[in-house]
């Protein structure tokens, strides 16, 4: 009796740190994408490998950034112009087309902010859970937005 109730514990712990990740993650997305919406990234100049420090400043610590995070930031004339690549390929792998993209916009443009993580399985035989070629979880947050008019320096 104890190995299948071990088993499932540990399941509903990883689903549980997993999802709990996820909400963390957006959270993350939303403060970092309301910088864009504001202009205050349009402004700094800031560059896509900073708009990530800033993603990944608002995380928990034991997410691993540097290595499993893709940011995609897209900019468009409005919403029925967006058109969004999906984050894997047929292969289940990361698509070449994500996190190459850093648009964070003009005033008035439409931004779609989305962030993936790579969520590494530690619960055996928990394979009903990944979506990736490799065994992971692609765990996802995003924002879409109008940015608001601000004063370019």
């Amino acid at each position: 009796m104890a190995p299948p109730f071990l088993a499932l514990m540990l399941a509903i712990f990883e689903v549980g740190i997993m999802l709990f990740s996820e909400y963390v993650i957006q959270h993350g997305v939303a403060t970092a994408a309301r910088m864009i919406r504001t202009g205050e990234v349009q402004t700094a100049n800031m560059t896509v490998s900073e708009f990530r420090t800033l993603v990944c400043g608002n995380l928990a610590g034991y997410l691993d950034c540097q290595s499993n995070l893709k940011v995609d930031v897209r900019k468009f004339t409005d919403f029925d112009a967006v058109s969004l690549p999906p984050p894997l390929d047929a292969n289940g792998d990361f698509s070449a087309q994500i996190g190459g993209t850093y648009e964070p916009g003009d005033p008035y443009e439409v931004v779609v902010v989305r962030v993936y993580y790579a969520w590494s399985l530690f619960t055996p035989g928990l394979t009903l859970m990944d979506n990736m070629s490799d065994g992971r979880r692609l765990l996802a947050a995003g924002a879409a937005f109008r940015n608001e008019p601000f004063a370019s320096s």
